[in-house]
């Protein structure tokens, strides 16, 4: 089963090499204080941190302190455009799904990542500037809910709501489809944006 549940969530990939170079990429803009206080304000101190050990709790207190810190372990690494092997390090803890009947089928588990918390602190600013870049660009649906600022499920299903009682109103008939896409969460100890952030020359800014 050991081996069954490691292939299953941890498939063999190919070990990607460095890049030859790196040149710092003018078009990256700074971090500031302000986004990683608010990276740290959307992680609980409570989470179990990944194998760095530092619960987000120590880098409260640390960035309470001394916010340079941060930023000058972060930054460097962004105005590359390079995020190292060495922070993509990622604890996987597997976990049995509840009411099943059998467990002998890895399907029946579920699996939990905890990447390291230094890591997850610039995964959180990242998607931050993606989203407002794409929004400001017109690149995402009216309708995206998740992943966005002051939006959540409660948003999503007034949406819906909406659009049926609008298409119930001239006496039509509304069906809705819901897809549950397996392996819709990245269940590897390397994260798709890192997959970019990595390449020479692609920074994310």
């Amino acid at each position: 089963m050991n081996e069954a549940l490691l292939g299953h969530f941890f498939p063999p990939k190919a070990s990607s090499s460095p890049p030859p170079w790196l040149r710092p990429q003018s078009s990256a803009p700074p971090l500031t204080k302000e986004e990683i206080a608010h990276a740290l304000s959307k992680s609980s101190s409570s989470s179990a941190p990944g194998p760095d050990w530092i619960p987000y709790l120590t880098w409260k207190r640390v960035n309470a302190i001394k916010p340079s810190i941060l930023l000058r372990i972060r930054f460097p690494l962004l105005s590359l455009g390079y995020h190292p092997p060495s922070v993509k390090g990622a604890n996987g803890v597997v976990l049995d799904k509840p009411g099943k009947p059998r467990f002998e089928s890895p399907s029946s588990f579920r699996i939990i990542v905890l990447l390291r918390t230094v890591s997850t602190i610039m995964d959180r600013k990242i998607a931050a500037r993606l989203v407002l870049a794409a929004c400001s660009r017109g690149l995402i649906h009216p309708n995206q809910c998740g992943s966005l600022h002051g939006l959540s499920t409660y948003d999503a299903c007034l949406t819906l709501m909406n659009d049926v009682k609008t298409q119930q109103r001239p006496r039509l008939k509304v069906s809705s489809l819901f897809l549950d896409i397996k392996a819709g969460f990245e269940t590897s100890t390397t994260q798709p944006w890192l997959a970019s952030f990595g390449r020479a020359g692609s920074p994310v800014t």
